[in-house]
């Protein structure tokens, strides 16, 4: 019994009770309140702490919209929607209205997002087309570099730089009409370079072929001059007027020869014409020499006859038209007696005489002998001109001068001096 719990009922009074029960529900009321101002407070210390928090992103947000790079229209668009949420963060009476503008705000992030990768692919597109315009225009520059270049030039000094310029153009063009400029930078660089290399061939190649046709034509140039020169010189046109006429086929033969591009002959053609120059007018002076001396020598023997007492009947050439040929001379005197002189450009000069007596015995004519001899001690003494023996075929060396009846005549029968 003592180890048994013992209990018993106790009870308050009716008034005692509702004194209870009156004073409980006053202190609930207080402590009521106290919870309510205390909620509030919390409230508004949470919803003070979200507003900052939601301002911060908000101003983090306004930096990134004016750093951004996006179309003005939209930046302009998304700083009004984000001046919008921040009033009405400013003015939220709840935290929910906080947290709205908050997920208002991650969708404006997530548009503006959006705003600027389209932007950015419009300006990634606006480069991809302008380099694609810029490798369009660099191709349209390359076609006009082909077509300032004659297509007979190209065609005649790089055949195959033209067709190779033409297939990389071609080929350029084709990866062009795709789209990616990536693609393109490879053979378009190659294009150039190919074309470069072809103009630059072709302006060399006919640069020197300019010179060579120059030279050419100049050398055509001084052969006519040459030949001018020759045309115009008495002495020459008398003596090797045949072969001047022969080499003015050099003329026809340099234009053929520039016409068909075989310019070195013209030069060729030139040094032959220089080289013969020079023989041609040394023959020919010397022929004049001779042609000179022979008309001395002529003139000087009709003065020293007209002295001798004779009369020139004859002075003429032998051929007329042939300027080397031998000056004839006939004189006579009153006694009937007459000598025939033949004056050459070279060799010997020949005597014929008539009307002297001769020694028929010893085929000789002292008398035509002795006047040959004066006349060639008068030409020496007063020409300078010395004449050799008088020789006959068939005459004694060593003979005495005696006279005879007649002089041996042509046919083997004329005299000589030298």
């Amino acid at each position: 019994m003592s180890g048994t719990p013992k209990y018993s009922q106790a009870q308050l009074n009716r008034q005692r009770q509702q004194q209870l029960e009156a004073e409980r529900q006053r202190r609930a009321q207080e402590e009521a309140t106290r919870r309510a101002e205390a909620e509030e407070r919390e409230r508004k210390r949470q919803l003070e702490n979200r507003r900052q928090q939601a301002q911060r992103q908000l101003q983090e947000f306004a930096d990134r919209i004016s750093q951004a790079d996006a179309y003005p229209k939209d930046i302009q668009q998304t700083q009004a929607q984000q001046h919008q949420l921040q009033q009405q963060v400013s003015r939220a009476k709840h935290e929910f209205e906080v947290q709205a503008a908050l997920t208002e705000l991650v969708k404006l992030d997530r548009q503006f997002d959006q705003s600027i990768a389209q932007k950015r692919r419009d300006d990634q597109e606006k480069k991809r087309f302008a380099e694609l315009e810029r490798q369009q225009l660099w191709i349209a520059e390359l076609e006009h570099t082909i077509a300032r270049i004659p297509s007979a030039d190209a065609t005649k000094f790089d055949p195959e730089g033209k067709k190779l310029s033409r297939q990389a153009i071609d080929a350029t063009q084709g990866v062009i009409a795709k789209g990616n400029p990536e693609a393109v930078r490879a053979p378009l660089a190659q294009a150039q370079q190919i074309v470069t290399q072809h103009s630059d061939r072709v302006a060399e190649q006919r640069a020197q072929w300019q010179q060579r046709l120059a030279q050419a034509e100049q050398a055509q140039g001084e052969i006519q001059g040459i030949l001018a020169g020759l045309q115009a010189d008495e002495v020459v046109m008398g003596w090797q007027g045949n072969i001047i006429t022969q080499l003015q086929a050099l003329v026809s033969q340099a234009e053929t020869a520039i016409i068909t591009e075989q310019f070195e002959q013209v030069s060729t053609l030139l040094s032959q014409l220089q080289a013969q120059r020079h023989t041609i007018i040394a023959e020919a002076n010397t022929a004049q020499l001779q042609a000179e001396k022979r008309d001395l020598i002529a003139s000087s023997m009709a003065q020293v006859l007209q002295d001798m007492g004779f009369t020139i009947v004859q002075q003429e050439f032998e051929h007329p038209d042939h300027p080397a040929s031998a000056i004839i001379l006939a004189a006579a005197n009153n006694a009937g007696k007459g000598i025939s002189v033949s004056v050459p450009t070279e060799g010997e000069v020949f005597y014929d005489v008539e009307g002297y007596p001769k020694n028929l015995a010893a085929a000789v004519c002292d008398e035509a002998e002795t006047v040959l001899n004066e006349m060639h001690d008068i030409l020496a003494e007063q020409f300078g001109i010395q004449m050799g023996e008088v020789m006959w075929e068939g005459k004694d060396p060593n003979r005495n001068l005696r006279r005879a009846d007649e002089l041996p005549r042509s046919s083997g029968q004329r005299s000589q001096g030298a």
